[in-house]
């Protein structure tokens, strides 16, 4: 099966010349942790821009200097195969699909599992892919502090517990990305002093108009952004189901939880493109 037969090939983009705040604003309307960026007028594809990059310089407003414009593309001729082995290679979910230089579609992970692993036989347990290792975030931890969290851990995602360690839901990027704002301040700097004497010079002497940027976060604890609706399997779950499940419920994750309700691990639905090799 070929990437043209599965792809989007009605994808909104983010543009340069342009803002950042505009690509900020079209992540939020797709509910998405990254967008494709092509140059206003010719339509030419320049890269990816994701929400990561936009929080770590929340003072940079100029897009075309946080894309990333070594980002892995797809030719609309490709096997499907091919596109997973890239995604799994370059720790994506999102490969735009580039023909002539121009963008013509995009793939996803979601479009594989649906396509090929759901529909498959393949009964290898979701254990064997799960991650074990990973950063759970407190319900009552400030969301600047787990926006920081999230950021050092390399992950999107992280599982969120009661006091009782309990799962109760979990906090991605694009949640973050959905209640922030960018906030704008100037502050004025004098390059001269001045005494009394000399209170004349005021209208000449140098000033600095410095306007800052910054990505601002609601003073709320992560409880109150967090989704509630989370995918949970066992080790035991097929790859097959785990795939189907994700595959409804527009989840990217699933959490692998114990006979107890205890959590073991995390499975992401890139991780579960390895079990095609």
């Amino acid at each position: 099966m070929r990437v043209s037969e599965v792809m989007t090939r009605d994808v909104k983009c983010a543009k340069i010349p342009g803002l950042t705040r505009d690509a900020l604003e079209l992540m939020k309307e797709l509910n998405t942790n990254s967008v494709p960026v092509v140059r206003k007028g010719t339509e030419e594809f320049v890269g990816m821009v994701s929400a990561n990059r936009i929080l770590e310089n929340p003072d940079e407003d100029q897009l075309a200097l946080l894309i990333e414009r070594d980002a892995p593309t797809v030719s609309p001729d490709a096997d499907l195969a091919e596109a997973a082995r890239i995604m799994i290679d370059e720790n994506v979910r999102r490969l735009p699909v580039v023909k002539d230089g121009k963008l013509v579609g995009i793939i996803t992970v979601r479009d594989i599992l649906r396509r090929v692993i759901a529909a498959s036989e393949i009964d290898r347990p979701v254990g064997d892919f799960m991650r074990q290792h990973m950063i759970a975030v407190w319900e009552g931890t400030p969301l600047r502090v787990a926006a920081h969290l999230l950021r050092l851990s390399g992950f999107r995602v992280l599982p969120v517990i009661d006091e009782s360690g309990r799962l109760v839901g979990k906090l991605s990027d694009t949640d973050i990305v959905r209640v922030s704002d960018v906030d704008i301040s100037t502050t004025v700097s004098q390059l001269t002093g001045k005494s009394e004497s000399d209170s004349w010079a005021w209208d000449t002497e140098a000033r600095i108009y410095i306007t800052k940027r910054e990505l601002k976060l609601p003073d709320k604890p992560v409880r109150e952004v967090m989704s509630q609706e989370v995918v949970t399997v066992l080790k035991s779950t097929p790859v097959k189901e785990v795939a189907r499940m994700l595959g409804e419920s527009r989840e990217n994750v699933a959490f692998v939880l114990g006979a107890s309700d205890e959590l073991l691990g995390i499975v992401r639905d890139i991780d579960l493109l390895r079990a095609i090799f």
